[in-house]
């Protein structure tokens, strides 16, 4: 089991998101914007933050993320079967699930 953090600022989504997760064995935490999910990340040390491209604050949480000394390499990802664009190179864009899970186990082995 690993913990993920979900940085998503609609709420229907984010408790989709957390049931997925959960039926998959792993331990959700939930912030709504990128100030709170840098102070969780700092507390917690999730294996991985999901966000969501649409999410308000999403350039302001990778700029936060990757200037974190503690925080700079840690796995985000966004699942989106249509593979968007993204100028962030080091966001991880996933098709499903299963791909989250394989994107931990191996950074996780490493």
């Amino acid at each position: 089991m690993h913990t993920i953090l979900v940085v998503e600022d609609v709420d229907e989504i984010s408790a989709n998101m957390s049931a997925a997760l959960k039926g998959r064995g792993h331990r959700v935490e939930h912030a709504s914007n990128a100030e709170q999910a840098i102070k969780m990340a700092e507390e917690n040390r999730p294996a991985m933050i999901l966000t969501d491209l649409d999410l308000p604050t999403f350039d302001n949480l990778m700029n936060l993320v990757r200037g974190h000394a503690d925080l700079k390499n840690m796995l985000v990802a966004i699942i989106d079967i249509n593979d968007p664009p993204v100028s962030d190179k080091t966001v991880n864009i996933l098709c499903d699930f299963q791909a989250l899970d394989d994107l931990i186990e191996s950074s996780q082995s490493k």
